[in-house]
């Protein structure tokens, strides 16, 4: 599923991303995290695998990548 973050918003202890999904279906999401999660989210970014990712994702241009039907 392919989407796209088009806002986020704290609400009382959550903190709420809203996303728009594009392929294979169009709809609109709401993913509330609490604390936690959003530390457990952070820990794993920074995991070095994770973050030579990201690092190449914000610097590199963009490559059009296969995409299949079945991973």
């Amino acid at each position: 599923m392919e989407a796209e973050v088009v806002a986020v918003k704290k609400v009382d202890d959550l903190v709420i991303f809203f996303a728009n999904t594009t392929a294979p279906v169009k709809w609109r999401t709401r993913m509330a995290f609490q604390e936690r999660d959003l530390r457990d989210l952070v820990l794993q970014m920074l995991r070095p695998r994770n973050l030579l990712f990201i690092l190449k994702a914000m610097l590199f241009r963009k490559k059009e990548v296969p995409r299949t039907e079945n991973f």
